[in-house]
C-alpha cells in the first residue's frame, strides 16, 4: 500500500486579540505545554532571536510510552495571521496555524498534514477481535492473494479513518486548552486583576 496523507483541520474562537493568540502559538514551548496528550522533554530554537522563516526548532516529546524527536523548519510567517512549520523527517508532517480577527476576538485554525505508512497503521491499538482478523488476512494472503488484498485494503482504510478521527479529536482538545489558557483571568483581553501578578505560568 502506498503511503496515505491524512489531513485534519480544527478551529476555535478565542476571546483575545490576534496578537495575544499569535504570541502563544508562535512560542513552541508554551504551545506544546498546553497539549494534554504529550509531555515536553525538550524544545528549543536552533538560533536565538525571534521566530522567522527558515528558523529551525528542535522538539523532543513523549506521548504515552513513545518518544518523538524531530526538527521543524518555519516555512511561512505573517505576524498575527499565519505560521507554518514542516518537520524535517523522511515522511511529511506539516502544521499550518491561521488566525482570523472576529468580533470579540480571534478564530484560531490549525491544519495538519501527515504521511501515514502501513507500519504506523499496523501498530495502532485495536480490539483483540480486530487484531485476530488482521492476522487472518495476512495468512489468507498466502492462499487467496486477490481476496486478501481487497480485505487488507479495507482494514487499512478503516484504521486510517480511525487515526484521522483520533487526531482531529486530540487537536480540538488542544485548541480548547489554548482557548481556556488565553481566556483565563489576567490573560488575553480580560480586565487585569491585582492577584494575577503572582500567578504561575
Amino acid at each position: 500500500m502506498e503511503p496515505v496523507i491524512i489531513r485534519i483541520a480544527e478551529s476555535v474562537e478565542i476571546a483575545a486579540p490576534p496578537s495575544a493568540v499569535f504570541a502563544l502559538v508562535s512560542d513552541p514551548l508554551a504551545k506544546a505545554r498546553l497539549n494534554p496528550f504529550v509531555q515536553v522533554i525538550r524544545i528549543e530554537r536552533e538560533d536565538p532571536g525571534p521566530l522567522c522563516e527558515g528558523r529551525i526548532t528542535f522538539l523532543r516529546l513523549q506521548k504515552g510510552t513513545r518518544i518523538f524527536e524531530y526538527r521543524t523548519r518555519c516555512r511561512a510567517l505573517e505576524p498575527d495571521r499565519l505560521l507554518e512549520n514542516q518537520a524535517e523527517l523522511p515522511t511529511l508532517f506539516r502544521v499550518r496555524v491561521e488566525l482570523e480577527p472576529i468580533p470579540g476576538g480571534t478564530r484560531l485554525t490549525q491544519r495538519e498534514e501527515c504521511e501515514v505508512r502501513v507500519e504506523m497503521l499496523e501498530g495502532l491499538p485495536v480490539p483483540r477481535r480486530a487484531e485476530r482478523a488482521w492476522q487472518t488476512i495476512k495468512i489468507l494472503g498466502l492462499v487467496l492473494p486477490v481476496l486478501a488484498r481487497e480485505t487488507y485494503a479495507l482494514i487499512l482504510k478503516e484504521r486510517t479513518d480511525t487515526l484521522r478521527e483520533t487526531m482531529g479529536r486530540e487537536l480540538q482538545v488542544w485548541l480548547q486548552a489554548i482557548k481556556q489558557h488565553l481566556e483565563s483571568p489576567g490573560r488575553g483581553v480580560s480586565t487585569p486583576q491585582p492577584e494575577a501578578a503572582g500567578e504561575q505560568t
